[in-house]
């Protein structure tokens, strides 16, 4: 009987499939959505077995019309070849391809060995079947997220990461990956299944926290972990990392599960495809909030206004960053090194591009005033 083991930490329970089976963590860009609907059409690879076992890409193109999402049916149809199996010592779980080259993005505990550590290697099955080794790049444990590379003689079929601006709470998404592995049936053995965006911007407490996740009540389980939460469009809005516990039963929350935001998802993809890990700048602030209307209202900005306000008395750190450059409770985050930041996901983000030891300009509104402080990013504590 396979069991299933709770979240590494924190108040999450990860989706990893673990005991009995086999776990369930160049400088191409990956792959981003634009404009839902902009396209003309949606053009994919579908692999073909060959007489010395290997596979070629054949061509397929999914008609869709320009502003008209996908059905269920014509999503899967596009994304199977980009969904794979990882196999480690310990389990089973999911992931997908993002670059033709054979990249890949998955969970942190999907790869993590019982040390906690990245294993090198992990075992990458292809939905026709292929199995192959892959190479573990780079993983960071704080966004739970690796990346893997596979090789191949082939230009590999990537699903493109949505921006999470346009992401909608209530919008249509279809999870695909290998929900409690699964075997049997017809073609590959992923489970599909299908829900809405829940909510955005919610924070995942696993070994620390990770802000501008995505949840949802698409059905997601063990097995699950690193595999897309992709949008009618065909874009992944985020990795399925996470179930919530119920605290009243002891179980699971039905139908609230997580996934990691696909603006992080970039963000740690680029870095660990530059340099094989992420090096984030620290600021030195907590118990913060995005900026909601009322409050913008009783500080005199626009409804409209977004930032990141530390909205407590705790949320400046003392002897950090931000405090000795003089934020205090109260400010609202507007712009660093120049990027606007509206949200706790855009704050979170800047930080994973930002490494510590730089100079940065944090633009911040206080007393009616906006106002510009410089602050050296100091280093996360591990």
């Amino acid at each position: 009987m396979k069991r299933w083991y709770p979240a590494l930490g924190g108040s999450v329970a990860a989706l990893a499939l673990f005991g009995g089976v086999a776990c369930s963590g160049g400088t191409e860009k990956v792959a981003t959505g634009t404009t839902p609907g902009s396209a003309d059409s949606i053009t994919t690879s579908a692999p073909a077995s060959t007489s010395s076992g290997g596979a070629q890409a054949t061509s397929t193109t999914i008609p869709v019309q320009a502003g008209k999402e996908l059905s269920a049916a014509e999503l899967v149809r596009l994304a199977e070849p980009a969904v794979v199996r990882i196999e480690t010592s310990g389990g089973v779980g999911s992931g997908f391809i993002v670059s033709e080259d054979g990249y890949l993005i998955t969970n942190n505990h999907v790869v993590a060995t019982s040390s906690g550590r990245a294993a090198t290697t992990v075992q990458v099955r292809l939905s026709d079947g292929t199995d192959t080794t892959g190479r573990v790049v780079g993983a960071d444990p704080r966004s739970d997220l690796a990346v893997v590379k596979i090789d191949g003689n082939r230009a590999f079929t990537a699903l493109p990461l949505a921006n999470l601006a346009d992401v909608l709470v209530g919008q249509d998404v279809v999870a695909i990956g290998y929900a409690l592995d699964l075997a049997g049936g017809e073609g590959p053995s992923y489970t599909v299944t299908r829900g809405i965006v829940s909510a955005k911007n919610r924070a995942i407490d696993e070994s620390s926290q990770i802000l501008g996740a995505i949840q949802t009540d698409t059905a997601i389980n063990h097995g699950n972990s690193g595999g897309p939460l992709i949008n009618l469009y065909g874009q992944v809005v985020g990795v399925n990392t996470a179930l919530q516990p119920d605290q009243t039963t002891g179980g699971v929350a039905q139908g609230i599960g997580y996934a990691v935001g696909s603006d992080t998802v970039k963000a740690v993809y680029d870095q660990i495809r530059a340099t094989g890990s992420v090096n984030r700048g620290l600021l030195g602030i907590r118990d913060f909030e995005a900026l909601r209307p009322a409050k913008a209202r009783d500080l005199g900005l626009p409804e409209s206004t977004g930032g990141v306000l530390l909205a407590k008395s705790t949320s400046v750190a003392p002897g950090g960053p931000a405090a000795a450059a003089g934020l205090k409770a109260g400010d609202v985050i507007l712009k660093i090194d120049g990027a606007v930041i509206r949200s706790e996901s855009d704050l979170a983000v800047q930080m994973i591009r930002l490494s510590p030891g730089k100079q940065v300009q944090v633009e911040y509104f206080r007393g009616g005033k906006t106002q510009t402080a410089t602050i050296t990013l100091g280093t996360p504590s591990q």
